[in-house]
């Protein structure tokens, strides 16, 4: 997105539609929001995945984890 557009101003321009195309946009807008947490979701599972498999993450109890913690 260009410097020169602004939040506001693409609010702004928002208004300026129909309520049917602002409910377009509404719909596209969550959609892609959706898809983008879904996207940033597996990306973390990836990484948790990868952890995993080169023994970088521990198991234990909650008092294990404060214990640790109090260390």
């Amino acid at each position: 997105m260009s410097s020169s557009v602004t939040i506001n101003r693409v609010l702004e321009e928002i208004e300026q539609l129909d309520p049917d195309d602002r409910i377009y946009i509404h719909r596209i807008l969550s959609s892609r929001l959706i898809e983008t947490e879904r996207e940033r979701i597996a990306e973390r599972a990836r990484d948790a995945e990868k952890n995993y498999s080169l023994g970088q993450v521990r198991s234990g109890s909650v008092h294990d984890l404060m214990s640790e913690l109090n260390d």
